[in-house]
């Protein structure tokens, strides 16, 4: 009995006793049994969890620990069994480097998936469909992969041993450059992502700019396409488009109609006071107008003005012109009923003999 204990204390294989791999087996088989319940039992319940909930932010977590598979598991328990053994330097670092290979690789893919998740949450979001959706999401994840690509190798340079300090001075320098070079292009750049994430309009909307007045069609990585109102496609970068005044009828609820009516001077006064309530009659009589106000406003050079205020219940700009029609035609009737004279431009020149 005390032979044997001698031997595993004292028998040496590659530089380690039999005890210690019987430690290294056992802490293997332990480690690959804990992940194993981890990946089996663990990540089931999750997803029948998962299923009775209505947010989708569970099915992503565990469709991202899913990812893992059975090489990265052993790997870890190699990792965690080799710490009860001597194995040399060289088999250490290249254990290491196996695994920050390996592990970096399933960072990536991670990263990758929840950006894409982000993208698409936020192309929803925005209620993109068909065309614009993939040109926003491919145009995204292009430039958020080659981040993600980029502080990796980052990663594993410093990782083995390279200072990155120089390499992040030369991407500096090389970064202030292109920058120069193409500052343009990065201005429209970071407004698409302004765009995306501001939403100051969506695919569909109809805008008015200081450059153009149409309906928005694409929104690209460098420009916008507006089919404008005469039928022509529109191409306008987004850093023109984003630093002139936008206004999105999109939303237009109810529009606020203002306009005057000018009546000589002449006009009795019993007709004058007349007037607010003919106005208010011609606008009532429109369907979804809401009357506001009207008043004598100004005495201008050759007429009496009325100012005239009401709301239109309608987004539709074709319907709003068809109702604002009929109303100042409701208003010309009315007047011409109650004898009052519409002004025009006149002058009276005196001359003196």
């Amino acid at each position: 009995m005390n032979s044997i204990e001698t031997w595993f204390d004292s028998s040496l294989i590659l530089g380690n006793t039999p005890e210690a791999y019987g430690y290294a087996l056992a802490a293997f088989g332990t480690s690959l049994l804990l992940l194993y319940l981890v990946k089996n039992v663990g990540i089931s319940r999750l997803k029948a969890m998962a299923e009775k909930t209505e947010t989708d932010l569970d099915d992503l977590a565990v469709s991202l620990i899913g990812k893992f598979r059975w090489f990265e598991y052993q790997l870890v328990a190699l990792y965690v069994a080799t710490r009860y053994l001597q194995l040399g330097r060289d088999f250490d670092r290249g254990l290491k480097l196996l695994i920050l290979f390996v592990f970096t690789w399933r960072a990536i893919t991670i990263a990758q998936d929840l950006l894409t998740y982000w993208i698409h949450k936020i192309a929803a979001q925005r209620d993109l469909d068909g065309q614009a959706k993939n040109s926003v999401v491919k145009s995204t994840q292009v430039i958020l992969r080659t981040l993600v690509w980029v502080a990796a190798a980052l990663f594993v340079l410093d990782n083995l041993g390279v200072n990155i300090s120089a390499v992040l001075t030369g991407l500096g320098i090389g970064g202030v450059a292109v920058a120069l070079a193409a500052q343009a292009i990065l201005g429209d750049l970071f407004n698409f992502f302004v765009i995306l994430l501001d939403k100051p309009f969506n695919i569909g909307d109809f805008i008015v700019s200081d450059a153009v007045s149409g309906t928005i069609e694409h929104v690209g990585l460098k420009s916008t396409r507006i089919r404008s109102i005469s039928g022509e496609i529109v191409v306008v970068s987004n850093s023109n488009l984003l630093s002139s005044r936008i206004r999105n009828y999109q939303d237009l609820t109810k529009r606020r109609v203002v306009f005057k009516t000018g009546v000589v001077y002449g006009t009795r006064p019993e007709i004058l006071r007349a007037i607010p309530a003919v106005i208010k009659k011609a606008v009532l009589a429109v369907p979804k107008a809401e009357f506001d106000r009207c008043n004598l406003a100004a005495c201008a050079d050759s007429s009496l003005d009325f100012e005239t205020v009401y709301y239109l219940n309608e987004t539709d700009y074709t319907a709003y012109m068809a109702a604002h029609e009929k109303t100042l035609l409701g208003v010309l009737e009315g007047l011409t009923a109650a004898g009052a004279e519409l002004a025009y431009p006149t002058q009276t020149l005196l001359v003196k003999k």
